[in-house]
């Protein structure tokens, strides 16, 4: 199927074709709920509740049980973009008149479909309509991922050309005298490898003596993990590499001021030092929204030093959301994009 294909006018009898056809388009919905069809989309309701009736024979009735189950494997398959549950479709079958239930209430048949859906009705199987749901989710997840491997394309491109430019108006100030500034762009080079993912471009690195432990980046969408921001990736990182779940003498520089967290969790690691860039007035935890830092009460307290290359950690972030807007408004960004609420995760 063709994402690009012009939707079937249903207005008048169709064929088992075109049954299929509309039924595959209908297919890469999802929540669609059938009180709601009523109205202007009856049409389409009606195609969906005869697909279902189909999954139930025409002669003889079956049980109760056997129906709901029926039921079942068309809402888990063909009917998955329908907002029910068996019981309710159920109802809605009978109370629309494409189920027959026997006076009893102990049997159920297909029963009369709408006078344009009848003759396609009969050429066609319940196997045939799943079997044509099936190639369309598929065709529609190819083109999910291509366009999302498009767009990561596209975005790596970006990166590289704005990362040489950041490169070149802070190569006088990365020198020996300066190691905070020579390890935040390290952490703003893993910030790069986030962003080439389609992760909010967030870097950290870890140092003692002067030497890398470890680095890390967001990843929680990949790695599907809210815990997964760009510190706690570079302390577990740090905490195998050393045996050690205490990152003793350490130091910890990161693009994006810390949220609760890993705040918290720079503390359980006794960190010694944590250097940040930019702030974030949404969920900083070393001043912008709490300071868990200067808690008295904590037996642990971690020295912090902020604004390290501050201007190039912000203006990252900034070009980050300013072209997710824009590749919104294209179109361009995959339908499982990141919605840019403003947090780091």
């Amino acid at each position: 199927m063709n994402s690009g294909t012009t939707p079937v006018d249903v207005s008048q009898v169709i064929t088992a074709e075109l049954w299929l056809r509309r039924l595959a388009e209908l297919s890469r919905r999802r929540g669609l709920a059938i009180g709601a069809m009523l109205g202007a989309a009856r049409r389409d309701l009606d195609l969906l509740l005869a697909s279902a009736a189909l999954h139930l024979p025409a002669g003889d009735g079956v049980g109760e049980r056997e129906a709901s189950e029926q039921l079942r494997q068309f809402l888990a398959t063909t009917g998955a973009m329908l907002d029910t549950d068996h019981a309710e479709l159920r109802r809605w079958l009978v109370d629309l008149g494409f189920v027959e239930r026997s006076d009893r209430g102990s049997d159920y048949r297909r029963g009369a479909l709408p006078s344009w859906l009848r003759d396609a009705a009969e050429q066609l199987q319940a196997a045939q309509l799943a079997e044509a749901v099936e190639r369309s989710r598929a065709e529609h997840e190819r083109e999910r991922q291509a366009r999302k491997q498009d767009w990561l394309a596209r975005a790596a491109a970006a990166i590289e050309v704005k990362e040489e430019r950041a490169a070149e108006d802070d190569a006088g100030r990365l020198h020996a005298a300066d190691p905070d500034a020579i390890f935040m762009a390290m952490a703003l080079d893993q910030a790069h490898n986030g962003w080439a993912m389609g992760e909010v471009p967030v870097g950290a690195v870890i140092v003692r003596d002067g030497q890398v432990l470890a680095t890390g980046f967001n990843q929680p969408i990949a790695n599907h993990d809210p815990t997964a921001h760009a510190e706690i990736q570079a302390m577990r990182a740090a905490a195998a590499l050393l045996g050690n779940y205490r990152l003793s003498g350490c130091t910890l520089y990161v693009t994006l001021e810390p949220c609760a967290m890993c705040a918290g969790a720079i503390q359980h690691a006794r960190i010694a030092r944590l250097v940040y860039g930019a702030s974030d007035p949404k969920t900083g935890a070393c001043g912008s929204v709490v300071d868990l830092f200067a808690e008295a009460r904590l037996n642990h307290h971690t020295v912090v030093n902020a604004g390290v290359l501050a201007d190039r950690c912000g203006r990252l972030l900034s070009d980050f959301f300013a072209e997710r807007r824009a590749l919104r408004r294209a179109g361009a960004l995959p339908i499982d994009a990141w919605d840019d609420d403003g947090d780091q995760a």
